[in-house]
């Protein structure tokens, strides 16, 4: 009985004799029944057949043409008349600069030298076709350095070397539930890059892995499919470092060639291939870290400035010493964690909102990058959103207009305090001022952790695509973010998915002081000047909705936020302002109506209070479960009723969060207000800015260092979900400690110089020797 070699090699130099005999009846069925199961076999050759058969077919000079022929004839020319999967080619291409087994597997007489560097059951992870298949891949690349990087690959696997067995193993095999919807066949990400041998002649050979986009080439349907993953597969290849990204892809475009034909496409760019290289640090890198310790430094010494005060008990209040103590950690930290909350207005609950709304958007913002990375199932997605129980989390776009909302409630609310105060005669552009100078710090330090050690900080078979794009989106746009206008200029290129919103509050924070300012003073043009506002904005995004055909909401599909910044209906529609203002005019009425409720010591009558609950409760049920009608399989688009809801649903938020708002602070929370008053809460509503700058880090990481897929389940979601939260809660803090509330701090010193008195302080300064009950008119806050 012949060795599958002999046989390969027999018809490689009958065809090699004369090409033309290929179409001849020289090649009858009696040998292309025995040469069939041959090429087909899964098992695996031993050294010597697999060192003669390319030694032979090498020699013999064989072409990709002829071989592609012949295995076309083989496979039309079955015993039972039926088609047989694709044989695996040989193909091997000579190199005047590398001998590719000649003189690395076999002497001068021909005999195999037997080499054992790998466990006996390591070669078993190659199978006789895997090695035929790659073996003509090979030789299809164009580029010299790595096909004959390439081939000794190749070399490798036949001498049994560990870190050719290690490369094959790596990648990804034959897909497993493709059918199920695994779109995300990673191999074994470590176990590539940590490949490296000295290989031949001094050439060191390293492990790249490389993470190919493969497309599926589908007929034209007049109905778009938003469900599942789309058409697309990653698939891993671990391949030598040489290789660039277009040799890969030729590379695995030849592989499929064997196997699907030519139904597929291949992409592989250079952000998709990885290797382990020393670390590359830039000046920019340089300057941020020096920043920094700039900092810690400060912060460490003031924290021992404080600590020498307390000890030796010297607590004199110069300025100096103030602004010393404003940078202690010691004293960050009692701020934070502290459960205390002065405030005379009645606004505790607002912490309590602010804690529960933040917790909630981060889960889902882990929910949105969970389903849209590397899942087993992604039908289990669409199943999970078709469900009413989980709209709460599909409406996560309601809890950012609550944040939304509640800066336009506490400006309005305390900026009304200090019109009474002043009796109209306020400078709001110091306000202004200070408020950019205290956001922007804290922001600039997060972007520049993006544009610099971000993306050094981890590795994973998606680390290059998220990481380094959002680095170089940053680099591209951070000029935006500072300036608060990236959600219209190069929204393309948005450095940090979520900074849309500090621009939209940034924005409207600018204009606000126009309509409240008509509110304190025309009691009857204001409310109607505001209310026209209101108006506008309900018409806006509704007539913009119906013209452009566009969803009722931001829909969490999970294909379509792959890159959250590349979705159509996220660019183009959900950050832009004009599309946001609906739910701030409703913040900034809430606060005019509870300044007039409790200026003029209104009480409510018990069917008020009945009304205002049922009514709130009815609202906020129907505006956050109603989003799942969008999910069912039987819902059909209608742009008129897209337009209506979009609008409408904001309203009946902005309405429920009002009355919740008004409720509380005026004694008649109930259970609810005893929940969003919970001491508890306090310290996490002092990190919410802190929370939504970061929450994007751990996002990112996440995806990026995700090695498997993960199964989605209702569990395994929340699971996860809570982690970040938790993750995201822990860098709030640092950033907060080192940044936010040391500059918070000096911020208030230098308004009370320029600006007394502090629309933040105001009510806690106020009202020292007094008792205020949530119901007592705020006149007493004139000194």
């Amino acid at each position: 009985m012949f060795s599958a070699a002999i046989f390969l090699i027999a018809c490689a130099a009958t065809a090699a004799i004369d090409p033309k005999t290929v179409n001849t009846p020289l090649f009858n069925k009696e040998v292309l029944q025995k040469l069939s199961p041959i090429l087909n076999s899964n098992r695996t050759l031993n050294e010597r057949e697999l060192a003669l058969l390319n030694r032979t077919v090498q020699n013999l000079g064989v072409d990709y043409d002829l071989v592609a022929r012949l295995t076309g004839l083989v496979r039309n020319n079955s015993a039972d008349g039926t088609v047989q999967r694709d044989p695996k080619a040989v193909v091997e291409t000579k190199s005047s600069s590398y001998d590719a087994y000649g003189d690395e597997i076999g002497n001068r007489d021909g005999s195999v030298r037997h080499v054992e560097e790998s466990p006996d059951y390591a070669s078993s992870v190659v199978l006789a076709s895997d090695l035929l298949s790659l073996t003509s891949a090979v030789a299809s690349v164009k580029e010299t350095t790595c096909r004959e990087h390439g081939y000794k690959f190749l070399d490798g696997l036949i001498m049994n070397k560990r870190w050719a067995l290690k490369m094959f193993d790596a990648s990804a095999k034959s897909p497993q539930g493709l059918l199920f919807g695994s779109s995300y066949h990673l191999g074994n990400f470590d176990e590539c890059v940590a490949i490296e041998d000295p290989g031949y002649n001094g050439v060191t050979i390293e492990g790249q892995y490389c993470l190919a986009t493969i497309k599926w080439r589908q007929k034209h349907e007049t109905k778009k499919i938003r469900t599942g993953r789309g058409e697309t597969l990653r698939w891993a290849v671990c391949v030598p470092s040489a290789c660039h990204a277009k040799s890969v892809a030729n590379f695995v475009s030849s592989v499929l060639a064997h196997t699907v034909s030519n139904t597929t496409s291949v992409e592989v760019s250079e952000t998709d291939c990885y290797t382990r290289r020393p670390l590359a640090i830039t000046s920019l890198d340089v300057a941020y870290l020096s920043l920094i310790l700039l900092f810690v430094t400060i912060l460490f010494f003031s924290t021992l400035y404080e600590i020498y005060t307390i000890y030796y008990g010297n607590k004199k209040e110069s300025l100096i010493s103030t602004l010393i103590i404003s940078f202690s950690m010691i004293n960050n930290m009692k701020k934070i964690i502290s459960t205390k909350q002065h405030n005379t207005l009645g606004l505790e609950c607002v912490s309590g909102i602010k804690a529960l709304a933040m917790i909630f958007i981060i889960a889902g913002h882990a929910c949105m990058f969970i389903a849209s990375g590397p899942v087993m199932d992604a039908d289990a997605w669409d199943r999970l959103v078709r469900q009413p129980a989980n709209a709460f989390m599909l409406n996560n776009t309601l809890l950012v207009d609550t944040f939304l909302m509640l800066s336009a409630f506490l400006f309005s609310r305390l900026l009304l305090v200090e019109l009474d105060k002043r009796r109209g005669k306020l400078n709001v552009i110091p306000i202004l001022i200070f408020r950019y100078i205290r956001v922007t710090p804290a922001y600039v330090v997060v972007i520049l952790f993006y544009m610099t050690w971000l993306p050094k900080m981890g590795e994973g078979p998606l680390w290059q695509d998220r990481l380094l794009l959002e680095q170089e989106r940053c680099m591209a746009s951070w000029w935006t973010n500072i300036l608060y206008i990236n959600n219209y200029v190069n929204t393309d290129k948005m450095c940090m998915f979520q900074s849309w919103y500090l621009s939209v509050d940034t924005q409207l924070f600018f204009i606000a002081p126009i309509f409240i300012y008509s509110l304190w003073r025309w009691r009857k043009f204001g409310p109607i000047l505001t209310s026209i506002a209101l108006v506008i904005s309900l018409i806006v995004p509704a007539v913009i909705t119906y013209r452009d055909n566009l969803d009722p909401t931001l829909l969490f599909y999970a294909k379509e936020f792959t890159d959250i910044i590349s979705n159509f209906y996220f660019n183009e529609a959900y950050i832009k302002t004009h599309m946001k203002t609906i739910i701030y005019f409703i913040g900034i009425l809430t606060g005019y109506i509870l300044h007039r409720i409790q200026t003029e010591n209104y009480q409510f009558t018990f069917m008020m209070k009945t009304f205002g609950w049922m009514t709130g409760l009815i609202l906020g049920v129907v505006s956050t479960f109603t989003v799942t009608i969008f999910y069912q399989e039987w819902y059909q688009y209608n742009a008129l009723e897209a337009a209506a809801y979009i609008s409408l649903h904001k309203l009946a938020w902005g309405i429920s969060n009002g009355w919740l708002i008004i409720a509380c602070a005026t004694g008649n929370g109930g259970f609810l207000g005893k929940l969003l008053t919970w001491k508890f809460l306090a310290p996490f509503s002092r990190l919410t800015f802190c929370a939504y700058l970061v929450n994007g880090i751990v996002e990112l990481y996440y995806v990026g260092e995700l090695r498997h897929p993960l199964h989605i389940t209702f569990f395994t979601v929340m699971a996860n979900a809570i982690s970040h939260i938790v993750l995201t809660f822990f860098l709030a803090l640092f950033l907060c400690l080192t940044f936010e509330s040391p500059l918070h701090g000096i911020e208030k010193i230098l308004l009370r110089m320029f600006a007394r008195p502090v629309l933040s302080d105001n009510a806690r300064k106020e009202v020292s020797s007094v008792e205020s009950s949530r119901n007592t008119s705020q006149s007493k806050l004139d000194s």
